[in-house]
């Protein structure tokens, strides 16, 4: 019974519905002859059962020691129905028509609430729970329907939907997050320079009372302030270019990866040379087409490469292999590599260190901010060698 039930529900609506329609048609006409025929018997027992009214006959004697006269009917009729007899009779034949149409309004009936609760009262009370939970923001449930027909594809992709929100959910949050941090650094690596400014100014404000300050201090004075203001236009400057890739439409598209590797590495061995660095480049990929978007994904590897040729000091090395599902995009050098705290917070907005020679390690971070707007995964690390490797996976949709 469990099997034919699972079987009825894995069907698809339409052929759930005929089979069930005609599972009952075929009950439904089954009792329906069954009860035609008894009745039909019934009535036909009534009539048998009236009065016969002779109206001629002959007779035959037959002389043998048992003297017997045989009396042969030529016409004769049946009395009509009357009384309790007739009563009876319309009675069978009223039962006899109403009992078929009866048997159809239940076997509708129970077909009805058959295919209700089998398909459809399941599924919709998921769906109607789901719906309510979502209206109160809560996404800490599971549509538990589970069935190959159209219903149970509606409840599997309202759990996608659900999947989803949640992950756009998760993704605000962490740009909220992102959000936060920026504000909170860019407030603080702000005031050190508007300190400056400050300092300076209330040293020119009392130096002109006093009227003690020279010409060589005034120069100097001036130069320091212009360095300030020059670290805060740098800081906006940042921040802007931060809001510009935020805002940026993603755009994913299918395209040959033999070629945009081929680009990719012409690019790069024009800026190796340029800058007087041996660039070794490796690919180990079989794969022909990558889905992402090209000129994001180039401008991550760009700024990791722009970070090599500053921190390189002879050689440079790019790689790009297959790593379970995704394609690994490795730029190496052969630097003093990062240090524990870099390794930790080298993506962090305006990150600045001794290593970095005062860089605010504005370009891992937008890597990083681009890396999670295509779904990438950004990975740091050393070298055997000490130098630093940075690692960018881009997901291989077509390998699904």
């Amino acid at each position: 019974m469990g099997k034919i039930k699972k079987v009825f529900q894995n069907m698809p609506l339409k052929k759930a519905l005929i089979a069930l329609a005609v599972l009952c048609l075929g009950i439904v006409s089954i009792l329906t002859i069954i009860t035609i025929l008894k009745f039909s018997n019934i009535r036909q027992e009534i009539l048998d059962n009236r009065p016969i009214h002779i109206s001629e006959y002959t007779v035959e004697d037959y002389n043998t020691d048992n003297s017997v006269t045989l009396v042969n009917p030529k016409e004769f009729s049946f009395e009509p129905l009357s009384g309790k007899n007739l009563i009876y009779y319309w009675i069978i034949t009223i039962f006899m028509v109403a009992l078929p149409v009866l048997y159809v309004i239940i076997g509708s009936i129970v077909m009805t609430k058959l295919y209700y609760k089998l398909k459809i009262q399941t599924p919709l009370k998921s769906l109607s729970n789901g719906v309510e939970h979502i209206s109160k923001q809560d996404l800490d449930f599971q549509i538990e329907y589970t069935s190959d027909d159209e219903l149970g594809k509606l409840c599997n992709a309202f759990e996608c939907m659900k999947h989803e929100i949640y992950m756009s959910n998760r993704k605000m949050w962490n740009m909220l997050q992102e959000r936060k941090a920026l504000t909170a650094s860019v407030s603080h690596d702000l005031r050190t320079p508007i300190t400056v400014i400050n300092g300076y100014l209330d040293y020119l404000e009392k130096a002109s009372r006093k009227q003690i300050i020279t010409e060589e201090a005034l120069y100097s004075t001036i130069k320091q302030m212009k360095g300030a203001i020059q670290r805060l236009e740098r800081y906006v400057d940042c921040v802007k270019d931060i809001q510009k890739i935020e805002d940026v439409e993603i755009k994913k598209e299918c395209f040959n990866l033999k070629e945009y590797i081929t680009d990719i590495i012409n690019d790069f061995s024009l800026l190796s040379k340029n800058r007087e660095r041996m660039l070794e480049c490796q690919d180990q990929t079989e794969i022909e087409n990558i889905y992402s978007d090209k000129d994001m994904l180039s401008k991550i590897l760009e700024n990791i490469f722009d970070n090599a040729l500053r921190f390189s000091e002879k050689s440079i090395h790019f790689s790009i292999t297959e790593e379970n599902n995704y394609i690994c995009f490795t730029i190496s050098d052969d630097g003093k590599g990062f240090s524990q705290e870099e390794l930790k917070y080298a993506t962090s907005f305006f990150y600045s260190s001794p290593t970095n020679k005062g860089n605010f390690g504005i370009g891992l971070s937008i890597c990083k901010i681009l890396c999670e707007r295509l779904d990438c995964i950004l990975l740091l690390k050393n070298t055997a060698d000490h130098g630093a490797c940075i690692t960018v996976q881009v997901k291989n949709h077509e390998l699904f």
